[in-house]
């Protein structure tokens, strides 16, 4: 892989359409991390953000457009009005 490939937006469909395949291995760091009395909220933040890409997982052909509004509507419903972490997070 080159080194500039996640600056190139034509790539990011690519790149997402397999991001949902890491939140199980990011919830293991997060239990590692916090097994270790370490702060875990980087990668329980980015465990949320991977898993958001499930309900497209393995679809190369989903516009970055589309992408990007899923994020962040996914970001709306897991914070409250007081901009904090919903329930259980």
């Amino acid at each position: 892989m080159i080194s500039a490939i996640l600056s190139d937006p034509e790539y990011l469909p690519s790149v997402a359409a397999r991001a949902w395949r890491w939140a199980p291995e990011m919830e293991e760091v997060a239990d590692t991390l916090r097994a270790a009395d370490l702060p875990t909220d980087m990668t329980e933040a980015t465990a949320r953000v991977l898993a958001l890409r499930e309900q497209d997982k393995d679809r190369y052909d989903v516009p970055v457009v589309h992408t990007l509004s899923q994020l962040r509507s996914g970001r709306s419903r897991q914070t409250g009005p007081d901009n904090k972490q919903g329930p259980g997070r």
